[in-house]
């Protein structure tokens, strides 16, 4: 089965933007709110704080080791553990936060060269006579570490497209969708239990692609590589869950994401008019083992696992009408080894190649991937670990 094919997108988002920038502005202070987190960075200066760290209001553990949730203690625990200064994974986001005042940008370059595409059983087909597809996105994440536990990050991207299909041509530029996230880790690995950092993220993703008339590939989707997956020129909101357990000389990671995009007016292949299109929801889930070969220089090699499932359904009960003869439901899997090294104490990159497995109702591709981090510490100090 050949995957839907979208074209660009017109007309207003159905649902306000205003809305979904108000979602993420409250989120800030819900964090907040429904959780006690400790405001102070970790210092030497610390001690007293750490014995007072009960009356401060920090969620006691329930595995009775005498640390709590995230405060200063469990900080001060946690980064005395094995946990050298990496890129860490391409692919998977970290429940880690960045330290209060540290500040990054980490530009990624993703790119999707198709191949072939999968049938509803899972086949592999080859590609229809005169189609092509070549995906280029440039996307810059930018962090600030706002307290201990929360993390504010930005992710403006552009994209590029060289595609062809049944005698026309559709190649070009623009800035691709904004997606905006707070982060917030609510549990931080203590050093003598296997229970994993674990933080929620919540993501908003405005439909600046629309805006700016960027062009939009066949089936409409961003390459696997990208977190938060959503159908371009489509309002989305993207709940997280990350977690991340160090057990030297490993670092394991696992993460899921759950999209769902806003239902807008768009134009559609064979369909007359911009109709109201309602996709399917997607779901995405990492996996990631990470070894290091030098601790000092931060190399080291990852192993990691992207899968996307596109669903045949979407929460807000509507019926599903963009995704083609599929009605949205594809799947998609890939493995990636990720190499990672230090370039200096604050530029640190990573370089991988995403690699299919199998999948249905899509196209099968090769996303070969790199990205730079770019620290500045608190107050324009040293880099600190997360």
């Amino acid at each position: 089965m050949r995957p839907f094919h979208i074209t660009r997108r017109h007309g207003k988002p159905l649902f306000p933007v205003k809305y979904l920038l108000l979602i993420l502005l409250v989120s800030i202070p819900g964090f907040k709110q429904a959780f006690a987190d400790t405001q102070s960075q970790t210092s030497p200066a610390t001690a007293d704080k750490i014995k007072k760290s009960d009356k401060a209001g920090n969620t006691p553990s329930p595995d009775g080791d005498g640390l709590s949730w995230n405060g200063i203690d469990a900080l001060k625990a946690y980064r005395k553990m094995w946990n050298p200064l990496s890129a860490g994974p391409e692919l998977i986001p970290m429940a880690d936060t960045a330290p209060p005042g540290e500040f990054y940008i980490r530009p990624f370059f993703y790119g999707q060269f198709t191949q072939a595409q999968y049938t509803d059983s899972g086949g592999i087909h080859s590609l229809p006579a005169g189609f092509y597809q070549t995906q280029l996105l440039s996307l810059a994440e930018i962090g600030v570490g706002l307290t201990d536990n929360t993390q504010f990050t930005i992710f403006p991207s552009m994209v590029s497209l060289w595609s062809g299909a049944d005698g026309r041509i559709n190649n070009g530029s623009g800035f691709s969708d904004l997606t905006m996230e707070i982060k917030y880790r609510f549990f931080v690995q203590h050093p003598d239990r296997k229970i994993p950092s674990m933080a929620f993220a919540m993501h908003v993703t405005l439909p600046t692609s629309s805006w700016t008339n960027a062009p939009v590939p066949p089936g409409g989707l961003p390459p696997l590589a990208r977190i938060p997956s959503t159908h371009y020129g489509a309002p989305a909101i993207t709940p997280a869950l990350l977690t991340r357990y160090i057990a030297k000389p490993f670092r394991l990671y696992a993460d899921f994401f759950y999209t769902y995009d806003f239902p807008n007016n768009a134009a559609i292949a064979g369909s007359p008019g911009k109709p109201l299109v309602q996709f399917g929801d997607i779901a995405q889930y990492r996996l990631g083992a990470e070894t290091m070969i030098n601790d000092k220089t931060g190399t080291g090699f990852i192993l990691e696992f992207a899968g996307e499932s596109g669903l045949p359904f979407s929460v807000d009960g509507l019926p599903i009408n963009g995704g083609g003869a599929h009605v949205g439901a594809f799947n998609i899997w890939g493995l990636q080894p990720t190499f990672e090294t230090n370039l200096s104490r604050n530029i640190i990159c990573s370089i991988g190649v995403l690699l299919p497995i199998a999948g249905t109702n899509q196209y099968q591709s090769i996303n070969p991937n790199f990205s730079i981090y770019w620290y500045w510490g608190p107050g324009g100090g040293d880099v600190v670990a997360r």
